[in-house]
């Protein structure tokens, strides 16, 4: 029977990109379509169906490894709770892009989609107000968690009460695009050989765009808002977070 693994998140942290390199593996078998996202463990339903799940999303494959990428498992702790009652040997990936890149393309991510008519100070801003308003009823979770959702420490300790640490890694994305010894290391924590040819390591995927221009400052106030939690993810959870600046 196959193992499974999943890439719980974060939002706009080159997740994309690492399922598509996970994806030419002969060993693993990801989870199709790639869009929209399963989101299995947060669709409300009366009970998860292992047999059911495996039928939607992997009908006829054959591999080793069965991997699921839905960024919004991060943040829903009763994704972790459901995922562990119905495959509790399962692996995590989360992947951790620079916090204030990644608002920064999540803004232009809900801006582009039509989601955000604001500047990106206005936004952040009113990003307080708009959660607690429930965002919008279009998406997942809210499209305006643009620096809450960068807070990674707050989202993983369900995570880690679920499953034990030696199934929960943590990867940086501005260590792993683009690195073949990066993607070996993956494949290694999977007991896979990573001695294959890869097609688009140095690709970037899912870019944002538009608006291009970011105003003065708006990194450094980000920078300051994301300092405190850098810190304790590296402190309690060991992540080096030297590549964030």
């Amino acid at each position: 029977m196959p193992e499974h693994f999943f890439i719980c998140g974060a939002q706009r942290s080159a997740t994309t990109y690492l399922y598509r390199m996970l994806d030419q593996h002969p060993g693993i078998a990801m989870a199709k379509p790639m869009r929209p996202e399963p989101k299995y463990f947060i669709r409300p339903r009366a009970n998860d169906d292992l047999a059911e799940y495996r039928a939607t999303f992997f009908a006829g494959a054959d591999a080793q490894w069965f991997g699921e990428k839905s960024t919004s498992y991060i943040e829903y702790p009763e994704a972790a709770e459901r995922i562990s009652r119905l495959l509790p040997d399962a692996t995590l990936f989360f992947m951790l892009r620079d916090p204030v890149e990644r608002a920064i393309s999540n803004y232009r991510f809900s801006h582009g989609n039509g989601l955000e008519p604001l500047s990106i100070e206005r936004a952040l801003d009113a990003e307080a107000g708009r959660i607690a308003e429930g965002g919008s009823a279009a998406t997942s979770v809210s499209p305006y968690a643009y620096v809450a959702r960068g807070r990674y420490v707050d989202y993983l300790e369900p995570w880690f009460a679920h499953f034990p640490a030696s199934r929960i890694h943590l990867l940086v994305a501005e260590r792993l695009v683009g690195s073949r010894d990066g993607l070996r290391d993956v494949f290694a924590r999977l007991g896979l050989g990573g001695d294959i040819p890869l097609e688009g390591v140095d690709e970037p995927f899912n870019q944002s765009s538009s608006p291009s221009g970011i105003p003065e400052g708006v990194r450094e106030r980000l920078r300051a808002e994301f300092a405190g939690s850098n810190l304790e993810l590296q402190r309690r959870y060991g992540v080096d977070v030297g590549a964030w600046g």
